[in-house]
């Protein structure tokens, strides 16, 4: 069967929770809930890159926290973000809650998430219940939090709410920074969370548009960053960009550009 693009449609299936498809074009595969947008693509040659540009401007996280250990992921997608980081952090502690477990099959079937990794726990359920219970047990802090919960329609409504972003805040690291992706032409929602996401921060958020696309993503951190701060990481961001092989120069100098009093002005 070949529809999207051209693509040949390696598995299609549906589920209460909807239609999955998972397309291969050339060198490509990518993962779609039943409409053309892509969920997530991977390099079959190299399945741990980043292949779509929102994908990218999340991992400006780690120009916040350069060296993470303990990482959540909330929604895994084709797991490109969990790839990426088991091969560039080897020591680092991944948990994913994802909450559609046909997602979490075809991940690990035809994506490449590992099932046996040590490292690498998925949780199936829902994400704003996992972080609950994660705040609430004041056991677990994350270096980085991953959030990007889409579904055909949308990003999934639970996380979108104060309560999960005043958890999110609960569960980081001294150090830690979330970083969520966002769909900045819905201006209104987008604006409503990003003043969610500043309220449960206390300021300390950043937007990082992704160029030409509608994604934007937030980052909120537990430490106060301003532009002093993020200058002085400049060479340490070069050395980054070539060891991860991802554009985080040009990440580093768009949040420069920014004032975090005026995102607080707007947002607030």
């Amino acid at each position: 069967m070949r529809l999207y693009y051209d693509g040949l449609v390696v598995h299609q299936a549906q589920s209460d929770d909807g239609v999955i498809e998972v397309v291969d074009l050339g060198d490509t595969r990518s993962l779609h809930f039943g409409t053309f947008p892509r969920q997530s693509t991977m390099s079959l040659r190299t399945p741990h890159t980043l292949e779509l540009s929102y994908t990218e401007a999340m991992m400006a996280c780690l120009i916040l926290n350069s060296n993470p250990e303990k990482i959540l992921v909330v929604g895994l997608g084709g797991g490109s973000l969990v790839k990426f980081l088991l091969h560039h952090f080897p020591n680092c502690q991944i948990d994913v809650v994802e909450y559609r477990q046909d997602v979490i099959d075809v991940a690990q079937r035809y994506f490449g998430v590992p099932s046996d990794d040590p490292r690498l726990t998925i949780h199936h359920g829902d994400g704003y219940l996992f972080v609950q219970e994660r705040y609430y047990q004041a056991e677990n802090h994350y270096d980085l939090l991953l959030v990007d919960a889409y579904d055909h329609v949308g990003m999934s409504a639970s996380v979108g709410i104060q309560a999960f972003f005043d958890a999110c805040a609960g569960i980081l690291s001294t150090y830690g920074v979330m970083s969520i992706n966002l769909w900045g032409s819905e201006h209104a929602l987008f604006n409503q969370t990003m003043a969610r996401i500043n309220h449960s921060f206390e300021g300390r958020t950043m937007i990082l548009p992704v160029k030409n696309k509608g994604n934007v993503i937030g980052l909120a951190t537990m430490q106060p960053i301003n532009n002093a701060a993020l200058k002085k990481r400049q060479s340490a961001v070069e050395l980054q960009e070539l060891q991860l092989n991802i554009n985080l120069v040009k990440s580093l100098q768009a949040l420069t550009r920014q004032h975090r009093s005026i995102i607080s002005r707007i947002f607030s």
